[in-house]
């Protein structure tokens, strides 16, 4: 019973940081927001705030690390062959990722901005080569008397592929959302099965 409370407490005590820290990006550029800004928005103590994270980039950092955990967990194991993967079908973890980026669009608006953190879009860039990384050897695993590719260019399309993830995240947040999460999803899995040509032969 104990450790339930204690849970609540440590669960209601992120949010409090997090819904600070968006509340702040709202008011003033994200370089110039300090964790004692954070920690009085939140209502809590620095000692708080240091329990949980090391800095502000660190919320950052573990809000979308959250998201791509939930998006992995909802995508389950991947199929055998790309040649399984329907475009026409609207995947819901796709349209999850999406939707937390709509619904977190003031924080990535911020952290996206040419004038902002190079280091952000490094870390997201990596966060998500390191999901079709260990998604593609699973799926590798399934796979009898295949031929492998090389390293070199399994990297290239893994970075390709998260570029094209970020660059679109980019131009449909700063759109102001102009297509809802359903249909970007179902856009960029055209793209993702298909490249740009598949892409545009669906729009």
């Amino acid at each position: 019973m104990l450790q339930n409370k204690h849970d609540i407490r440590t669960k209601r005590t992120h949010q409090q940081i997090r819904d600070a820290l968006i509340d702040l990006i709202s008011e003033k550029h994200f370089d110039n927001i300090t964790v004692g800004d954070i920690t009085n928005r939140a209502m809590i103590n620095r000692s708080t705030f240091y329990r949980y994270y090391q800095d502000k980039y660190d919320v950052v950092l573990k809000i979308f690390e959250d998201a791509m955990e939930i998006m992995k967990k909802d995508l389950g194991p991947p199929k055998s062959s790309l040649k399984y993967l329907n475009e026409e079908q609207r995947s819901d973890p796709w349209v999850k990722l999406f939707e937390h980026f709509a619904e977190n669009s003031r924080l990535y608006l911020a952290m996206l901005d040419d004038s902002c953190n190079i280091w952000f879009i490094s870390r997201l860039r990596s966060h998500i080569i390191s999901m079709f990384r260990e998604r593609e050897n699973l799926r590798s695993s399934f796979i009898m008397n295949k031929e492998d590719c090389s390293p070199e260019i399994q990297e290239m399309a893994f970075l390709f592929t998260a570029n094209a993830l970020i660059g679109t995240i980019d131009w449909w947040l700063k759109s102001n959302c102009t297509h809802d999460s359903e249909k970007m999803s179902y856009l960029f899995r055209s793209y993702f099965k298909n490249g740009y040509v598949g892409m545009l032969n669906k729009d």
